[in-house]
């Protein structure tokens, strides 16, 4: 295979993998991604779209990356863990087949990077459950532990199915044992918000507000386009479930649009840097969004109240904890049931209870 040259502009970007801007007939600006093949027989270069999110722009040019290179045959009396999971991401990666999002590819992928050096040339039947829990006890983060050992489980089960693995699913009854606080236990108070939100610029004030009126993840709040606002709603299917929903763009999401487009500079993306480009969770809106924190923590210490370093995506759980109906909440989320939103819920802010009304039992007055 033919080594990529260095590159000379897009060093921010793997090989192989270009930028591109354009501005259409609105004067709007677009920014993709692509796949430069190397030039063919008559020097044309082709260019395969990756798309404009540029975390799945990576992960398209990981599968491009793949297929261009050629792997070893798998042989028969192969039966290693390594063996397996290349055998697994073959299968994967068809995704019609599979019908894996490419986020899970990616994660499964940045699973086996860690899991390779411990059990990839171990015989897939020789796996133990002593191996998982040395595995889990070993690893410095207990919750990126027990992610891992679940892709180990979800391996297992692939491979018992189709006849490469004999033996039981070593991960089978244990994950119980693997104590870990997977989920974020921390509620956004309205003071907390009130200090970032202070000191946020515009920008970052923008991402902060569509982020609580909509309650969505931040991956999706950053990819929202203004093309997706349709017949007084915003339509929006959600990355990581699929679930498809419609926010009425009314009251303060309203006033939120009408002051972005106010400025004058406006992108594809309902969120954009000062130039108009697409705001990605990483560059201008980290830097600015860590130092409104940063300066939040400073004020807050000075007024000697409670402030914890909150995430963007902690704006969805406050969302869904400040409306009163639980039904609301769980449609605004796009759960499929209200015990989900409920327990969502409870872990951040816990369960509201009434005290006992008991008789009281301060003594008897003197007759």
């Amino acid at each position: 295979m033919l080594m990529a040259k260095p590159k000379r502009k897009h060093r921010d970007l793997p090989p192989r993998m270009v930028r591109r801007t354009y501005r259409n007939a609105k004067g709007e600006l677009w920014e993709g991604y692509y796949y430069e093949h190397p030039r063919d027989e008559d020097g044309k270069r082709k260019l395969t779209p990756l798309g404009d999110d540029i975390l799945q722009a990576k992960i398209r040019w990981a599968e491009m990356e793949g297929r261009n290179r050629k792997e070893a045959p798998i042989t028969v009396d192969d039966t290693c863990v390594s063996a397996t999971y290349r055998r697994y991401m073959l299968w994967a990666k068809d995704r019609t087949q599979s019908g894996l999002t490419l986020r899970t590819l990616g994660d499964r992928e940045k699973y086996w990077k860690v899991l390779e050096p411990v059990f990839g040339t171990v015989p897939i039947d020789g796996l133990q459950p002593s191996h998982m829990l040395r595995y889990f006890d070993a690893r410095s983060s207990k919750v990126s532990a027990k992610k891992e050992i679940k892709f180990m489980s979800v391996l297992c089960n692939w491979a018992r199915a189709r006849g490469f693995m004999i033996a039981p699913n070593p991960v089978a009854g244990i994950t119980r044992q693997m104590k870990v606080q997977e989920g974020r236990d921390i509620y956004v108070t309205d003071e907390m918000l009130a200090l970032v939100y202070k000191h946020a610029d515009p920008i970052i004030q923008d991402v902060l507000d569509l982020s609580y009126l909509t309650g969505q993840r931040p991956a999706d709040v950053l990819k929202m386009r203004w093309s997706q606002v349709q017949d007084g709603a915003i339509w929006i299917v959600q990355g990581k479930t699929k679930a498809k929903l419609r926010i009425d763009v009314v009251g303060e999401l309203a006033t939120l649009f009408d002051r972005i487009k106010a400025r004058g500079l406006v992108g594809m993306t309902i969120l954009a840097d000062p130039k108009g480009q697409a705001l990605k969770a990483f560059g201008y809106f980290r830097s600015h969004f860590d130092k409104a924190r940063d300066a939040a923590k400073v004020e807050a210490d000075a007024l000697g109240v409670p402030f914890i370093r909150f995430q963007l995506r902690d704006l969805r759980a406050k969302a869904a904890s400040d409306l009163e109906s639980m039904s609301h909440a769980r449609k605004l989320l796009g759960h499929t049931t209200e015990n989900m939103t409920r327990e969502y819920i409870r872990t951040r802010v816990g369960e509201r209870v009434s005290p006992v009304m008991a008789k009281s039992f301060s003594p008897l007055p003197d007759k």
